[in-house]
């Protein structure tokens, strides 16, 4: 099975996607991500893998009526969930359903590329970076948000280490796939062999927010792709998962539950002027 395969929703995940992970982590990042690249009203914006449209959603008051905004992701049911959640203001963004390596928009459409926790997923990274290069006007920007190392997320290495105990080394790889271009010194080459200049790489962290892991621990698996796996299990192996996971959590704990740091790279990067 491909990397991007192992990492896609099915069933009803797309729905525990924006319920559970969008909130706790994925709208705050995105809100740190747009706040490190400047938009304008009237720019042209892309958002590559999507997801059920966060970010998209956030750069539309930004861009305005002036400007647009695209959203394409390779999962239809993350798209479904993204139109529904467009409120009837927002019904410019326009929502494909297309692979990285092959994005389904002209050349040169676009001011500013985003990618917010995809590019790792991609089977072919540097065709992906290419297809954004392309779809990018000349001067045209690109900005991506990809997570650190597994050392810099607690939540997903307490998962990960959970399942490789509880269920097996191929599902423990899934909660470690979003960290595979944790390393900014790859980051930076590959970005650079796309034919992008002016790379600008940063560090930045956002607070996952969770209920007490008691009660947060089974929805948000439900939002991964080891959800099936997890709910495959018999009661009490599944409870001591969630155990372990709630016992490495602990450090994390505060009035209202959970608040884990999570560690992020934020890459700016331009393409060379024609």
């Amino acid at each position: 099975m491909k990397q991007q395969e192992r990492w896609q929703l099915s069933g009803s995940g797309a729905e525990s996607y924006e319920r559970f992970q969008v909130p706790s982590v994925f709208e705050p990042l995105a809100r740190i991500f747009l706040a490190h690249v400047p938009l304008h009203p009237g720019d042209r914006m892309l958002d590559v893998a999507c997801g059920t449209g966060i970010v998209a959603r956030l750069a539309v008051p930004t861009v305005g009526i002036t400007g647009r905004v695209a959203g394409v992701d390779l999962n239809a049911g993350m798209l479904d969930v993204a139109k529904r959640q467009s409120p009837p203001d927002e019904a410019e963004i326009d929502w494909r359903q297309g692979d990285a390596a092959a994005l389904p928009f002209l050349d040169e459409s676009f001011d500013i590329v985003f990618c917010q926790q995809g590019l790792q997923f991609f089977p072919d990274k540097l065709r992906a970076l290419q297809e954004m290069r392309r779809v990018l006007a000349p001067g045209g920007r690109l900005a991506l948000c990809i997570w650190r190392t597994i050392e810099h997320s607690p939540c997903n290495l307490a998962i990960s280490t959970a399942l490789a105990r509880h269920i097996d080394a191929e599902a423990a790889a899934r909660m470690q796939a979003p960290h595979a271009l944790g390393d900014a010194t790859v980051l930076r080459t590959l970005i650079g062999d796309a034919g992008f200049g002016r790379v600008e790489i940063h560090e930045a962290t956002v607070t996952r927010r969770m209920l007490p892991p008691e009660q947060a621990i089974p929805g948000h698996l439900a939002s991964t792709p080891v959800g099936p796996d997890v709910a495959a299990l018999d009661d009490a192996t599944r409870k001591a998962l969630i155990d372990d996971i709630a016992a490495d959590l602990g450090p994390y704990r505060d009035a209202d539950g959970l608040a884990i740091p999570q560690g992020t790279h934020i890459v700016l990067a331009k393409k060379p002027d024609a």
